[in-house]
C-alpha cells in the first residue's frame, strides 16, 4: 500500500497536511485523482507554489492540457535535493554536485551565473543536462520569491506521523480514521498554542523575529548612504561589497528580502538609518493572527462505516495493471538508487559488525550491492570514497 500526502508549511516554518491518499499504486493516474481532489475540495486559489520531486507520472499530469497546476494557477517547482540526486547519479561527481546545490541555493543571480559558468568549465554535459529544467523550477535566485526559502522535501519529517500508523498493519479505513483523528488533534495542539501566544500580545512567529534579532544584530557595522529616488547604498567597513536597497518595493540586491518576504540584514541597516519600524516590512504569512487562522479549521466526527455514503456518478477508482515487460519477473521491479545519504548510513551499519583494519574495500562493496540489491558499479569511485573517509574518521 502505497501513501501520498500533500503538505503546507505555516507561518511556524512546520510542516501541517492537507490531504493525504492510500493506493496500491503510484501512477500518473493515481496522480491526476489526488491532485484534482486537492483542487476540488482544498483550495482553488491561484499562484500557488506546488513543490514536488521531477517524477514524470507527476510532470504528465500537470502538464496535460487543462490541468489547474499550470500558471496562472500554480507554479510548478522542483525540491532542490531531487534534483541534485538526479544529477549525481546520472554524472557521478561530488564537486560539481555541489555546485549544484550552491547553484540552487543562493539567492544572488550573479552568484548562480557563477556557479553555472563553473559547472560548464568543468563538464559541458552537466550543464546540458541542468538546462533541461527551467531555472525557476530550482533555483532560489530565479523563483521570483514563490518558494518563500522551501527548496527541499524534507521527506522524513513529512511522512513521519502517516507512517507510524502504517507500521501496524491495520486495515486501510482503520488506518485512514487513526491518521484522521491524528490530524485533528494536531490542528487542536496547533490552534492552543497559537491563540496563546496571540493572547500573550506576539505579533509575528518565533522563527521570524528569532532571525530578525540576530540579523539586526549583524546589521550594526553596516554604513548607508541615501541615494535617489528612494534607493539606498548599503556596504561594510573594509568591504568592497555593496548592496541597494529600495524599502518601497521590499527588495534588495541580495535578493534575499524578496526572497523572504521580511527584512534582510541590508534593509534593517536602512530602517535604523531611517528611525522607523522594520516590522512593516514582515509579510502577513508570517503573523500570529495568520497562524492561528491556520489552525481555525473545524473538524466534524467521522461517521461508522456503515452510514458512508455510496458515491454516486464517480467511477470506483482502481489502480491500473500494469504489465511487466516479456520474459521479465513480476517480481523484477526497477530499484530506485540509494542516494549518498543512504548509502553513507550503511558503510557506517557495515564497518561496525566487520573489522575495520582487515576488511577489503571489495567486501563492503559487496555487503552494499547486496543491501540494496542493485548495481553500485557505476558509483564505485565515489563509494570507495565514502569507505575510505569513514575508515580515516
Amino acid at each position: 500500500m502505497k501513501l501520498m500526502i500533500a503538505s503546507g508549511v505555516e507561518a511556524d516554518d512546520c510542516y501541517f497536511p492537507l490531504a493525504f491518499a492510500f493506493t496500491t499504486e503510484v501512477s500518473s493516474d493515481t496522480w491526476r485523482w489526488f491532485l484534482t481532489g486537492i483542487r476540488e475540495k482544498v483550495t482553488q486559489r491561484k499562484d500557488i507554489c506546488l513543490i514536488s520531486r521531477p517524477k514524470p507520472e507527476i510532470l504528465n499530469v500537470i502538464n496535460e492540457p487543462g490541468s489547474q497546476w499550470q500558471e496562472p494557477w500554480a507554479y510548478h517547482m522542483f525540491c532542490l535535493d531531487d534534483i541534485c540526486t538526479q544529477f549525481h547519479y546520472v554524472f557521478q561527481d561530488n564537486y560539481l554536485k555541489n555546485l549544484v546545490y550552491e547553484a540552487g541555493s543562493t539567492s544572488e543571480k550573479e552568484e548562480f551565473d557563477s556557479y553555472m559558468n563553473e559547472i560548464e568549465k568543468k563538464n559541458l554535459e552537466a550543464r546540458k543536462w541542468l538546462d533541461q529544467f527551467p531555472q525557476y523550477q530550482w533555483a532560489q535566485a530565479h523563483d521570483s520569491g514563490r518558494r518563500y526559502r522551501v527548496m527541499t522535501i524534507d521527506a522524513e519529517n513529512l511522512f513521519a506521523f502517516c507512517e507510524s500508523f502504517q507500521s501496524l498493519g491495520l486495515p486501510v479505513t482503520a488506518t485512514a480514521l487513526l491518521l484522521f483523528d491524528e490530524i485533528r488533534f494536531f490542528f487542536y495542539s496547533g490552534l492552543c498554542d497559537s491563540s496563546g501566544r496571540v493572547n500573550r500580545g506576539d505579533m509575528y512567529t518565533k522563527p521570524v523575529m528569532d532571525q530578525l534579532e540576530k540579523l539586526m544584530t549583524d546589521s550594526i557595522p553596516h554604513v548607508v548612504m541615501p541615494l535617489e529616488k528612494g534607493l539606498f547604498q548599503v556596504t561594510e567597513p573594509l568591504q568592497e561589497d555593496e548592496w541597494i536597497v529600495q524599502l518601497s518595493e521590499w527588495s534588495c540586491t541580495c535578493g534575499e528580502f524578496q526572497l523572504k518576504k521580511f527584512p534582510c540584514l541590508h534593509a534593517l541597516a536602512v530602517c535604523e538609518k531611517l528611525k522607523i519600524n522594520p516590522l512593516q516590512y514582515v509579510d502577513d504569512c508570517y503573523s500570529l493572527d495568520r497562524l492561528y487562522k491556520t489552525y481555525a479549521a473545524t473538524f466534524s466526527p467521522v461517521p461508522e462505516v456503515a452510514a458512508w455514503p455510496e458515491a454516486s456518478g464517480v467511477p470506483t477508482l482502481f489502480p491500473p495493471v500494469i504489465l511487466p515487460p516479456p520474459n521479465v519477473s513480476v517480481n523484477d521491479k526497477a530499484k530506485v538508487p540509494p542516494s549518498d545519504e543512504e548509502l553513507r548510513n550503511a558503510i557506517v551499519d557495515i564497518l561496525k559488525v566487520v573489522d575495520s583494519k582487515t576488511t577489503a574495500i571489495a567486501d563492503v562493496l559487496k555487503r552494499l550491492a547486496e543491501k540494496f540489491e542493485i548495481d553500485l558499479t557505476p558509483r564505485k569511485s565515489s563509494i570507495k570514497t565514502m569507505i575510505q573517509n569513514e575508515l580515516s574518521s
